[in-house]
């Protein structure tokens, strides 16, 4: 049986009907039999219906026609990318009518169709998308350096946990804070490029620097009660306590080699642990060497380079955040920087390193091994993101900076992970926090209730927090 290929038609873009009508008759050769003719979208508004074409090597392009009160609208999908067994997909729109009718025909190469095979949907029980705003923006606590509470410009915090990350291992100015869950009540959180206990905010002309710098490191919390603020158990250490850098790099600064390894993303996989990181050559317009990925197999205390898998410097997978959801690993990338907008990518967890079996979605299905086929899902730049699949709220929640609308931290939401997604709602920007980015969910936000939790950075304090919100 051929690989079943994934067809979106909820990105439909209207148009008048394509006129490839009959042409001397309809071919009989030519046959598109579809699994049911009558079915009902599933909790989540996704209608999915297997079909089995014959005569497809005779075929130039398959028409689906969804038919609607204010004329029929078209898609035309070209022979490529179908197969003998074709999965279509489509997710219900809120205006949508009880009642949906979609047809297929094939065209046959010699101007003949096939007969006309018809899909009747009944929306009338169907999921009605509803929608999510975020309010009662919090700062709760300092993750990471020297407890300083609101002085000189510093951000104020809700409560002070005194992690002292600065004397316990070594990290006194850093960013980032990139949190998934390792196992039960375990929590790994990557950090940027990180200084020592030597460190001080340079508020007239902020910037990081300071002794032992280590392009990235791995904290540890076993906090589930956030509420309070967040606590940090551990860390990844070199033989004298030091939280040591996980993934290499050179640090040779002079724009023209290994500059430092800046982590993106990081998710568990088939019983192991995987960090996405950067490889930058020069942050003068933000040069990556490549991206890859580290694994460990050991619950995060030892790591070692995933050599299999690499990402050209423009990748649209430069940075990415990384979800595990019913068996796949759900990829969201951007080139390096913070000036392209997102694409979508997946792999099934267990072939994470095998980089020919990713799937990159082109807007109508995912292709495999062909990454720059994959188109943005929004329209909006981005930097710094995260995202991740609420089941109480039943929505897939993106969290990311926009650089360009005054460091505007936005969310954005949908039903579907191809979308749509929702238009962007701001949680803070450059008037609150000066120069806020990195807003990484952080995975107790997914277990219930209306809190979401997620770190980011602030540039001023070069230091990372713990905000919360309400999602209502």
């Amino acid at each position: 049986m051929n690989e079943k290929i994934l067809v979106l038609f909820a990105l439909l873009v209207g148009c008048s009907s394509s006129g490839e009508g009959p042409v001397n008759g309809e071919n009989p050769n030519l046959k598109v039999v579809l699994s049911q003719d009558w079915v009902q979208p599933d909790g989540q508004g996704l209608v999915e219906v297997g079909i089995t074409f014959t005569g497809l090597s005779n075929c130039s392009s398959l028409v689906v026609t969804k038919k609607g009160r204010l004329g029929d609208e078209d898609k035309k999908y070209g022979t490529g990318i179908l197969s003998d067994d074709f999965l279509f997909q489509y997710a219900v729109l809120p205006d949508d009518p009880q009642e949906l009718v979609f047809t297929f025909r094939l065209n046959g190469k010699d101007g003949r169709p096939s007969p006309e095979s018809v899909l009747t949907v009944d929306n009338s029980a169907g999921k009605e998308s509803t929608s999510l705003t975020f309010s009662n923006f919090k700062v709760v606590s300092r993750v990471t350096g020297k407890e300083d509470n609101g002085h000189d410009g510093l951000p104020s915090v809700q409560y002070e946990v005194f992690n002292n990350t600065h004397t316990r291992f070594d990290v006194g100015g850093t960013d980032l804070g990139i949190t998934w869950e390792i196992s039960t009540g375990k929590y790994g959180m990557f950090f940027g490029d990180t200084f020592g206990a030597d460190f001080t905010p340079n508020l007239t002309n902020p910037a990081p620097g300071g002794s032992n710098w280590r392009g990235n490191v791995l904290l540890f919390s076993e906090d589930e009660n956030l509420a309070d603020g967040l606590r940090v158990s551990g860390a990844v250490t070199d033989y004298l306590g030091r939280a040591k850098e996980i993934c290499f790099s050179a640090h040779i600064t002079d724009g023209t080699s290994d500059y430092t390894s800046i982590p993106t993303g990081a998710v568990h996989a088939a019983g192991a642990e995987y960090v996405h990181y950067m490889n930058i050559k020069t942050w003068y317009g933000w040069v990556s060497n490549f991206s890859s990925y580290f694994k460990s197999s050991d619950g995060g205390e030892t790591w070692s380079r995933v050599r299999d898998v690499v990402f050209e410097s423009r990748s649209n997978f430069g940075q990415v955040g990384m979800f595990n959801h019913q068996g796949y690993v759900y990829i969201v990338g951007t080139v390096t920087g913070r000036s392209s907008k997102p694409c979508l990518a997946r792999v099934e967890e267990s072939k994470m390193e095998q980089q020919d079996q990713y799937e990159f979605w082109n807007g109508l299905g995912w292709v495999k091994d062909k990454e720059f086929a994959a188109v943005p899902i929004f329209d909006d730049y981005s930097g710094e993101l995260s995202f991740a699949w609420f089941p109480q709220h039943q929505k897939w929640i993106l969290l990311y900076l926009n650089e360009q609308r005054n460091d505007q931290i936005t969310m954005r939401y949908a039903d579907n992970i191809i979308g749509p997604w929702s238009e962007p709602q701001v949680l803070t920007d450059g008037n609150y926090f000066w120069r806020p980015y990195g807003s990484f969910i952080h995975p107790i936000s997914l277990k219930g209730g209306n809190n979401l939790y997620f770190i980011m950075s602030a540039w001023n304090a070069y230091n990372t927090y713990l905000i919360s919100g309400q999602l209502r």
